[in-house]
Order: structure tokens, then C-alpha cells, then sequence
């Protein structure tokens, strides 16, 4: 069978080890998609969509930022700040996030501020975008 084994974590915990057809993330380079066979690499994650490819054909899409994802001997982990699947994203909470960055955005104080708001608002448009199916 054409599957990788494959490892999510991120600060709450494992999210995700198995075998996969394929995971597909957002790098600093754009999208990426590890299958099985792949060369080694590590590569740092942009806040983005990530899709996961079970062996059975089915999908299931996250939103996903930052970490990286290291490929090695044929096994993929993706270490994630924050790295969410649809079916646990809170739609409402998502929206109300990219409201409150965006408001920040308007009123940031400094670079620093702006900064921080626009990633919550990457964040929260990733998520929106992910749990709304666009």
C-alpha cells in the first residue's frame, strides 16, 4: 500500500498518528504535499490549510500554524503551534477572532502589535476559511 506513517502534534497534545496517503501543508515556500517515498526535508509551516489523505481515499482538512514538518526514512511529523481539523473549529469563535484582529489592526500601537494582530488574523481567516469549506 502506498501510505507513509505520520505523527500531528502541537502543544495540546498528539492529534494524529497513523499512516496516510499524504499530508498537505503550508510552508514558507507554499503548499507542500509529503507521499509516500518522499526525501528527507524539514520545512517551516505558514499558517495555511493542511490536508490529511487517509489510506481509505477520505480526507480531512485543518487549519494549521506554525511549527514544521520534518520528513525522514519515510515517515512525515508536523509539529504545530496550533493545528485544528474542521470538525473541531468553532465557526462563530473563528469569526469573532478575525474581528477583534481586525480592530486591533486598526488601533496596533506599534510594529509589534500590528504584527501579532495581523498573525491572529491570518489565524482566524485560516480557520474561517477551513471550517466553512472555502
Amino acid at each position: 500500500m502506498n501510505v507513509l506513517h505520520l505523527e500531528i502534534v502541537c502543544p495540546d497534545g498528539e492529534l494524529f498518528s497513523g499512516e496516510a496517503k499524504s499530508i498537505l501543508v503550508t510552508t514558507d515556500d507554499g503548499e507542500m504535499q509529503i507521499l509516500r517515498g518522499h526525501a528527507d526535508i524539514v520545512a517551516t509551516l505558514k499558517t495555511g490549510r493542511a490536508k490529511l489523505t487517509l489510506p481509505d481515499g477520505s480526507e480531512r482538512l485543518a487549519s494549521a500554524s506554525g511549527g514544521f514538518i520534518i520528513v525522514k526514512d519515510g515517515s512525515a511529523k508536523v509539529v504545530a503551534t496550533t493545528f485544528e481539523f474542521k470538525d473541531t473549529i468553532d465557526l462563530e469563535r473563528a469569526r469573532l477572532a478575525k474581528e477583534a484582529a481586525e480592530e486591533k489592526i486598526k488601533h496596533a500601537k506599534d510594529e509589534r502589535e500590528f504584527e501579532i494582530a495581523k498573525a491572529k488574523l491570518e489565524r482566524a481567516l485560516s480557520r474561517i476559511s477551513v471550517a466553512s469549506g472555502k
